[in-house]
């Protein structure tokens, strides 16, 4: 079997994967399991003040929890130590570094930012930054999934009194500030989002934050001023709890989906903010907040939206004709929805993302599609990325990747029509390397007409494909 350029299919398929809406400047930093901690620490945490705290308290790899006098109520659980604080711990490094590592378009800020208004996006410092001269507004523009992300390679701070106020439906649990080394809240300062620290975090007197304050290697220290200091951001949009409405095969976006393949699922308050899987795989079951259960199976997610959730339908559902679905955002269930399965149901990406139109087709054995001004030539060979094509020999674990030998072959052997006429299938399984994602390779009849908008269609069994085209000459 030929094989063709991981980056190019990669960016076939993520193009395919994303249906539907736009896709926010930056996708929310993922958590992990400190969706559910307002203050984590290497080292100490020191609360004082007699106010209140919301959420839980981590400390690793110390273990030094100061209550303070007066002592502050904590709504939550305190982990001085052990295994729950050490997770908690890992995930902000990886959260800290995905945040440090965001490259597109960046924005370069500096000094003091206090006094502007800023639209959703990456902003970078290259040394320190302050909220000091006034007050600093951050402006979703009516996009409540709008995400701003902070690169500070040295110190935050903000002055007494000041305030991050958010605007046109923002939300605090989409705002990120990546500190190089430490900050400092300023006594009665008002904070929004989350604070991944890589030392220490100080919230003087009487400051509050809607968010999270994660110090990795330092400690972190609170005075309430008798207030509520530190609470975590609202989870679940103004909406209310998940709500699934539809899952199709996301190629196509036709029902029944099928074990083994890529699916869509539709709905409302699906996740909390935008986020997509990031090679290497296995695939993760949680992102933006959100995973999805088929079954009981914890689906493995490509993408996760508000609206929509891009997932792996796991291969132990093989054989089952219906089975429930319950979509769980920031610790919020959905109701159980069943939805149908089938042996197969292929659908074929399309480079519009909306199963139609010029398909993701490719000329063997090169990287190019064959698509206008790169037709293939009758005679030639194609690639067709699908998915839905059901049971393979070989099949790899849900959520892991495909292997290149030995290849995963479809039970069922596919019929391929280009032009309206048969044509010779030499390879159907799945595309090594990846994950849902099937490969069917197949000879361009001799006879077909040449044009830009030569239909392709798949069958499997008595299932059709939807009609993608491709350029033959």
């Amino acid at each position: 079997m030929n094989k063709f350029s991981t980056r190019v299919l990669c960016g076939l398929l993520s193009i395919s994967l994303i249906a539907v809406t736009a896709a926010a400047q930056q996708s929310p930093v993922s958590l992990g399991s400190d969706s559910s901690f307002a203050l984590l620490a290497g080292t100490t945490v020191t609360v004082t003040g007699a106010g209140t705290i919301t959420g839980n308290i981590g400390i690793y790899p110390g273990a030094a929890y100061v209550p303070g006098t007066p002592p502050v109520a904590v709504s939550g659980t305190v982990y001085p130590g052990g295994s729950v604080a050490a997770q908690a711990q890992a995930d902000p490094t990886t959260a800290y570094n995905d945040a440090a590592g965001r490259s597109v378009d960046p924005v370069t800020v500096s000094g003091n930012i206090g006094g502007t208004t800023l639209a959703p996006g990456l902003y970078k410092s290259t040394s320190s930054l302050a909220i000091s001269s006034g007050d600093l507004t951050l402006d979703a523009q009516g996009n409540a999934n709008a995400v701003w992300i902070f690169q500070i390679a040295s110190t935050l701070t903000t002055t007494s009194g000041r305030q991050v106020i958010l605007g046109g439906g923002a939300n605090a649990a989409n705002i990120f500030w990546q500190v190089g080394t430490s900050a400092t809240i300023g006594t009665t300062s008002v904070f929004q989002g989350n604070i991944l620290a890589a030392i220490s975090i100080s919230m003087l007197t009487g400051s509050t934050l809607t968010g999270r304050a994660l110090a990795q290697s330092g400690a972190v220290s609170v005075d309430t001023g008798g207030g509520s200091s530190a609470s975590l951001p609202a989870g679940v949009a103004a909406g209310g709890a998940p709500v699934t409405t539809m899952s199709v095969i996301s190629a196509s976006y036709v029902a029944p989906v099928v074990a083994g393949s890529i699916a869509a699922v539709f709905g409302t308050n699906l996740s909390i903010g935008q986020s997509s899987s990031v090679l290497p795989i296995p695939l993760p079951t949680t992102l933006a907040e959100s995973s999805i259960t088929l079954g009981g199976k914890a689906a493995p997610l490509f993408f996760a939206m508000p609206t929509q959730v891009n997932l792996q339908v796991p291969w132990e559902l093989s054989g089952q004709t219906q089975t429930s679905m319950i979509a769980t955002v920031n610790g919020v269930a959905s109701a159980a929805e069943m939805i149908p399965l089938a042996p197969f149901n292929p659908g074929i990406f399309s480079m519009n993302a909306l199963g139609t139109g010029q398909g993701a087709i490719l000329i063997a054995p090169t990287a190019q599609l064959a698509a206008a001004g790169t037709p293939v030539s009758r005679g030639g060979y194609i690639a067709i990325y699908c998915t839905g094509l059901g049971a393979v020999t070989n099949q790899p674990a849900t959520g892991a990747i495909a292997p290149d030998s030995p290849l995963s072959s479809t039970v069922t052997k596919p019929i391929v029509t280009i032009g309206g006429l048969a044509a010779g299938v030499t390879f159907a399984g799945l595309a090594p390397g990846f994950v849902g994602l099937y490969q069917v390779n197949a000879g361009v009849p001799a006879g077909v007409s040449p044009g830009n908008a030569v239909p392709v269609v798949i069958m499997m069994g008595n299932s059709a494909s939807n009609t993608v085209t491709i350029a033959v000459q």
